[in-house]
């Protein structure tokens, strides 16, 4: 004779956690009392409802979920715990936390054989029967005999799972805190900042500077201001120099209250350059065409 299964009776809120769970890993435990459950028991149906399965589509429009031909048995799942035959219909991932696998079409048949094959490798099953303040105890007795249920917890070892069978298909969570590992941070490669080809060579890139931003100048077409980070604090002054030795001339120049030169305005026949102040490390100078 073999043994009968173990059913929880889970109270009011239980199923509260239930729909927690859809966006979470784990459930609550609720000191239920239990009953013990037919061997020929078979999934009892249950409908998540609409509200939830317009919340979930919303949530995950959002998010970027794997639906469609996307939608698979993920590879990082390991081989100790088998697929169940079905028809995914789209995968919810958080990583280092859960898998949230909705089919949209599984057999009762198949869900039998998927849970008689993992008692088979050793998973403990936990049958659950949701009630509710407003359903009788008797209901609830009546339809535990029927062998109806409406989800199962599946463990073994770090392996924790919740089945959910639906009237066409399923839920099935895994938690997948113990077994999948991060991936390595995306590497973001920075694109090159190129030396505008159109700044004549006498404007050259400051020695000891790594260019940092170029910006095209709306009020001066033709114009660029470009950042710098600079190791050398007297860039501004040795630049100046620069531009004066390549036939620049001064024009202006602003000096604050502190003596500090906020900006030099140099010109010659074809360009304006003015060479702004040194903040920290961060160094900027503006330079345009005077008839573009």
């Amino acid at each position: 004779m073999l043994a009968p299964r173990h059913v929880v009776v889970a109270s009011a809120v239980s199923l509260v956690a239930l729909g927690a769970c859809r966006l979470a890993a784990d459930i609550p435990r609720v000191e239920s009392p239990t009953l013990d459950l037919p061997t020929w028991a078979a999934p009892w149906p249950t409908d998540p409802g609409d509200t939830v399965q317009e919340t979930l589509e919303a949530a995950m429009a959002e998010s970027g979920f794997l639906v469609g031909e996307h939608a698979r048995w993920p590879e990082d799942i390991p081989a100790d715990i088998p697929p169940l035959d079905g028809e995914i219909e789209r995968v919810t991932v958080i990583p280092g936390m859960q898998y949230r696998i909705r089919y949209s079409r599984v057999s009762k048949e198949a869900v039998s054989e998927y849970l008689a094959d993992l008692e088979a490798r050793g998973f403990e099953l936990g049958y659950i029967v949701f009630t509710a303040p407003s359903i009788p105890d008797e209901q609830t007795r009546e339809k535990i005999a029927r062998g109806e249920w409406d989800a199962v917890d599946i463990i073994k070892g770090h392996y924790s799972m919740r089945l959910e069978p639906g009237d066409e298909g399923a839920w099935l969570d895994i938690n997948n805190a113990g077994f999948m590992t991060p991936g390595p941070p995306p590497q973001i490669s920075p694109t090159p900042l190129v030396w505008p080809s159109d700044i004549p060579h006498r404007v050259p890139p400051p020695a000891s500077c790594e260019v940092t931003t170029i910006a095209a100048l709306g009020t001066h077409p033709g114009g660029y201001q470009i950042g710098f980070e600079c190791t050398d604090p007297q860039v501004q002054q040795r630049y100046v120099e620069i531009l004066l030795a390549a036939g620049f001339e001064e024009t202006d120049r602003l000096v604050s209250d502190t003596n500090q030169v906020v900006y030099v305005n140099l010109q010659d026949r074809e360009y304006m350059v003015e060479v702004g102040s040194v903040v920290g490390t961060r160094f900027t100078f503006t330079v345009w065409p005077l008839h573009p």
